[in-house]
């Protein structure tokens, strides 16, 4: 894939960097130079230096033949503009701007602009920790409010299979760790006690999950 993207801080340098690492194309837009020596030793892609948004700068960018658009700087008026303009004057297929402002974020989302609010994964990933009192559970944070959960499996727990697991609320399994040997479980495979399942599920489900596997007071 080709990706430009808009702001070189920690999070665009490290974003570019593994892009670039993986084979992909990537061309990197900040209006301080100075910024591109984030980048580590292995970037090969392009460096260019202007203001996110202005249309020569994207051109230069390659933005015409992009195959995604991230606006990741530190503003997020910077942020927004550049990624109107990817989405709707250059077309770009996949465009997602970062957004620190929940407001702002839920408001452009609405307009079909994707975008992702570390605030609010922020707090949602304090709230989860607060509400699943379980150290031994992690949460992974993407954008939308979708978490992976990690719970075990114990007795009392109405279900056998992992079919029956994901009868019992709108989550879905994504593997199985047994005995330190995790798998792509199928809907017919038995739970045993001490399964560990990671499942995706909506923030709004933690409730009903951390019921259905005893989590609470622990």
């Amino acid at each position: 894939m080709y990706i430009v993207i808009v702001g070189c801080g920690r999070l665009g340098s490290e974003l570019a960097t593994k892009l670039s690492e993986e084979g992909h194309d990537v061309a990197v837009v900040d209006r301080n130079p100075d910024n591109f020596s984030r980048l580590s030793d292995e970037f090969n892609g392009a460096t260019i230096t202007g203001v996110g948004f202005d249309l020569e700068v994207l051109k230069s960018a390659g933005i015409e033949h992009a195959d995604g658009f991230a606006a990741v700087s530190d503003s997020d008026n910077m942020n927004i503009m550049a990624a109107q303009v990817a989405k709707t004057i250059f077309n770009v297929p996949m465009v997602i701007a970062r957004v620190f402002d929940p407001v702002k974020g839920e408001t452009y989302r609405a307009l079909g602009l994707e975008t992702v609010c570390p605030t609010t994964s922020a707090a949602n990933m304090i709230y989860s920790k607060f509400l699943i009192r379980n150290k031994e559970s992690h949460f992974i944070l993407p954008s939308g409010g979708i978490e992976l959960v990690e719970v075990p499996f114990r007795k009392g727990i109405a279900a056998k299979t992992i079919g029956d697991i994901e009868t019992l609320d709108e989550f879905k399994v994504i593997s199985l760790t047994r005995g330190g040997t995790t798998t792509f479980p199928k809907a017919t495979d038995v739970l045993t006690e001490g399964d560990q399942l990671l499942v995706a599920l909506h923030v709004s489900d933690l409730p009903k999950v951390s019921a259905i596997f005893h989590l609470n007071g622990r």
